[in-house]
């Protein structure tokens, strides 16, 4: 994974036990040693 950048503009951080691609294929936190995924959400 690359680095964290600080958000820019209005939002909120969520958490995610996968994020799915845009091929449709899951990736699951667990598989990289994570309970979740942290992704800013702008509001």
């Amino acid at each position: 994974m690359g680095k964290q950048q600080k958000p820019k503009g209005p939002g909120h951080w969520i958490f995610v036990a996968f994020i799915t691609l845009r091929n449709g294929k899951r990736i699951f936190a667990s598989s990289y040693g994570l309970k979740a995924f942290k992704i800013w959400v702008k509001d």
